[in-house]
């Protein structure tokens, strides 16, 4: 009996021990505007390169991955299995929820453009590395880091159909953003904007001329749209 009334006593203590032990996690919201310059990006509506180019898209889709965030402490946390396609679905905006996040004060966020590691190869389903999105290539392995369809008027005022679909590892491009304050990531709604710039994929640093060719496929060209959208392309909002 006495052994009873001290497990009574001492119980709660344990309880509240192991509650103590358990790390705090939250949810984190990536929401990605698409921009065409200064404007919401719309499918079917004109845009105007630096070439001088007036073109339209019916199809946009991202690829991120390896999301890392690094604490204030500069501990990192890497995300698991963050392999994610981005489009515009809701208006030009789409959302990623990223659940089981460590509490705590975050200074920096890091991922990819495009499929990094071995899964980009390996045909293995994790997150939205799913063949039916149509971003995986049909003659050989790996995926589409980004791609685009659509069209532009020529100077002979004919459409011709504009092809922008952009892989290979040398197209892997790493992306970092330091906060200009450390965020707080708690049980609170927690959020990072970004905003993917449409018209930064064809200049800077090289201006990209729909008249001269306008099917980027696994060719110098398509390189040259991976060196533009290495950096601009994608802006973190605060």
């Amino acid at each position: 009996m006495k052994a009873i009334r001290i497990l009574f006593y001492i119980l709660p203590f344990l309880l509240f021990s192991c509650q103590d032990d358990v790390e705090e996690t939250a949810t984190l919201e990536l929401e990605f505007i698409h921009k065409a310059g200064i404007e919401d990006f719309e499918y079917g509506k004109l845009y105007e390169n630096n070439a001088g180019n007036e073109f339209s898209l019916r199809l946009w889709r991202t690829y991120i991955s390896e999301l890392k965030l690094i604490k204030s402490d500069g501990e990192v946390y890497a995300v698991p299995n963050s392999y994610h396609l981005i489009e515009p679905k809701d208006g030009n905006a789409f959302s990623i929820m990223i659940d089981q996040i460590p509490a705590g004060n975050y200074k920096t966020i890091q991922f990819y453009i495009g499929v990094a590691g071995e899964e980009n190869l390996s045909g293995e389903i994790v997150g939205d590395l799913d063949p039916s999105n149509n971003m995986a290539w049909n003659w050989t392995t790996g995926y589409k880091f980004i791609r685009m369809d659509g069209e532009f008027q020529d100077n002979a005022g004919n459409r011709r159909g504009v092809v922008v679909h952009i892989g290979k590892e040398i197209n892997l491009k790493p992306q970092t953003f330091n906060f200009q304050q450390a965020i707080n990531i708690s049980r609170q709604a927690n959020k990072i904007t970004f905003e993917l710039d449409l018209l930064e994929a064809f200049q800077n640093p090289y201006t990209i001329d729909f008249e001269v060719l306008s099917d980027f496929q696994f060719n110098d060209e398509a390189d040259l749209i991976g060196e533009n959208y290495a950096e601009g392309f994608v802006k973190l909002i605060e």
